[in-house]
């Protein structure tokens, strides 16, 4: 905790304790004081600040528990997705303006903090899968806060959901439900892709299966979140408007799916036409010095491995990765699928 927020925190319990010594010393009887600090401004305004302040130095604590030190780019990354979040929920809050209250304040300010800490989850999830030097106490740590998270966002959306079925659905509690589902359904695909990771690691990097694991994975949340969106936006429209707050959120998602969608046809397709290429023989393994150029690694005369029309050899999974990204061979830059003619059709040196 550094010395601004240190200090932050001393102004807030000083200014909560001056207005508490103010209304007790003003003021006789026990239930009048308590009346005053409930209905002043000032007063509600300084306990206010001061819950804000410990709210934030326990969010500091559980961050520094779990996931210890963060990196600058982190801090960077959480500072801009921050500026956007607040945004978009004043925008909501255009919609909901009636409905607000302390409640909704307070329900407001733990979804930013839990927001934050899912956020710096994905980020050291991504972190982890590139860095396999992690000690086992830091897994332990990751899981422990995921599933904490995973907790947390199941309490509150049985909490909200609840209260939108006793108001009919025109509630604001209907926000805070889209909002606890769309980071339930987050932690769980994070989760899971960090459980694939923990998978390849014990296989020393050699599950082969691992990239289409996890591209069906992210197809499946991206049809997930763009039904959510697509399903919030239509009761919202139906019983307040247009929800301005929804617009970018909601094609960003579609434009992701629809992404997601181009791949994975042209994932099908790059599998489909694989089994149009020849096993490579010894003699193909011998001009290449019986090496992957995409992998490095050594390729198997038994192993699954293709030749190219352009001759370069490559082992199929590498193949089959590096298709799904672009069909152009990664030696010669020649095209895949095309045919050469018959009489180039020899290895290339």
């Amino acid at each position: 905790m550094g010395f601004t927020l240190a200090r932050y925190v001393g102004l807030s319990i000083l200014a909560a304790s001056a207005v508490v010594y103010h209304a007790f010393a003003t003021r006789q009887h026990f239930y009048r004081a308590a009346m005053y600090l409930s209905s002043s401004k000032i007063a509600v305004a300084a306990m206010g600040n001061l819950a804000f302040a410990l709210a934030l130095c326990t969010h500091q604590l559980v961050i520094k528990m779990f996931l210890g030190s963060l990196r600058d780019i982190e801090q960077e990354m959480i500072r801009e997705r921050l500026s956007s979040a607040v945004m978009e929920s004043l925008l909501a809050l255009t919609i909901f303006r009636e409905e607000f209250s302390t409640f909704f304040v307070a329900m407001f300010a733990s979804l930013v903090f839990i927001k934050v800490m899912h956020w710096l989850v994905q980020d050291r999830v991504d972190y982890v899968e590139v860095t396999p030097t992690i000690s086992l106490f830091g897994h332990l740590r990751i899981v422990s806060f995921m599933a904490l998270l995973l907790a947390l966002d199941t309490a509150f959306l049985q909490y909200t959901i609840a209260g939108t079925i006793q108001s009919s659905g025109q509630s604001v509690m209907l926000l805070f439900a889209f909002e606890y589902v769309i980071l339930a359904s987050t932690i769980v695909r994070y989760a899971l892709k960090y459980g694939m990771s923990m998978v390849d690691l014990a296989m020393d990097g050699n599950w082969t299966g691992k990239g289409t694991a996890v591209f069906y994975l992210e197809l499946i949340a991206d049809l997930l979140h763009l039904f959510v969106y697509a399903t919030f936006f239509a009761i919202v429209f139906m019983h307040y408007g247009l929800p301005l707050h929804l617009v970018r959120d909601l094609y960003s998602t579609f434009r992701n799916f629809r992404s997601r969608m181009h791949d994975f046809l042209r994932f099908r397709q790059v599998t489909a036409r694989l089994d149009r290429f020849p096993d490579a023989s010894a003699d193909d393994l011998r001009r290449c010095d019986g090496v992957c150029i995409i992998c490095r690694e050594e390729m198997a005369q038994a192993g699954s491995n293709k030749r190219l029309f352009c001759g370069h050899v490559f082992h199929l999974h590498c193949l089959r990765s590096w298709l799904e990204r672009q069909q152009n061979c990664p030696t010669c830059r020649a095209s895949v699928f095309r045919r050469p003619p018959a009489g180039q059709q020899q290895a290339q040196p």
